[in-house]
């Protein structure tokens, strides 16, 4: 009788463990599909056709410098932890626009260079 109870409450243990776990795994999945879903809603990026980054650059840490361009206006700024501090406009003469194409290099050849890379000896 009594092996017979300790069965039944094992179980009824991994039922409850097993629905845990299922439950579990469903509220993961909404979330990541709620994740999703907010990602591609706009709230969080709200584009602006008239406001775009062309160029961000570290000065220090905390402290950027960065090229905008507002409307048809280009302007530099450096942005603080706490503020911006505008300096200048520039027209599009002044600026030098690179465009970089992506290369088509295989992983393989990435992690053979990282292999061949010596940490000690960065002369090479």
């Amino acid at each position: 009788m009594l092996l017979m109870l300790s069965e039944i409450s094992t179980l009824s243990s991994v039922f409850k463990l097993v629905l845990l776990l299922i439950i579990f795994f469903i509220l993961l999945y909404g979330a990541h599909l709620f994740t999703k879903w907010y990602a591609k809603s706009g709230i969080v990026n709200a584009r602006s056709s008239n406001i775009s980054v062309i160029e961000s650059q570290q000065i220090s840490p905390g402290k950027n410098i960065v090229i905008a361009k507002v409307g048809n206006k280009y302007v530099s700024f450096v942005l603080f932890k706490e503020n911006a501090v505008f300096l200048t406009e520039l027209t599009e003469e002044e600026l030098v626009f690179q465009s970089e194409e992506m290369k088509n290099v295989s992983f393989s050849e990435i992690l053979k260079k990282a292999k061949g890379f010596n940490h000690k000896n960065k002369s090479e």
